[in-house]
């Protein structure tokens, strides 16, 4: 049986095959339930606003797009870019919600032989 994601589990997917200067398409998504403070519980209780704010790209150490986002965003968020790799490297993308935690993940940018 599979597991269920933690809130905050990152994945980077990447094409398997890079060249230098190819424009690649990245694909990333987080776990994160993303309420946007108008549920309710079971109890019919107001569920607070917990939602992913900001998302950083950074390849090579260097900030390469940032999103901001609100809580209209849907449960488990996904964004895809294009990217052009111009050199090996790590590629991070950061998440931080609104309650302050960050989520990182990192995937290396590697040219195909």
């Amino acid at each position: 049986m599979a597991s269920i994601p933690a809130t905050g589990d990152a994945r980077i997917l990447l094409p398997s095959q890079i060249t230098k200067d190819a424009v690649i398409y990245v694909r990333a998504l987080v776990a994160h339930p993303m309420y946007t403070g108008m549920s309710r519980d079971e109890h019919g209780k107001l569920i607070p606003e917990f939602y992913i704010k900001n998302v950083d790209v950074t390849y090579g150490g260097e900030r390469v797009a940032r999103f901001e986002w609100t809580s209209g965003i849907s449960r488990d968020p996904y964004v895809a870019f294009p990217l052009r790799a111009t050199r090996e490297g790590p590629l991070t993308i950061t998440w931080t919600d609104n309650e302050g935690s960050v989520y990182t993940q990192t995937a290396t940018i590697a040219f195909h032989a």
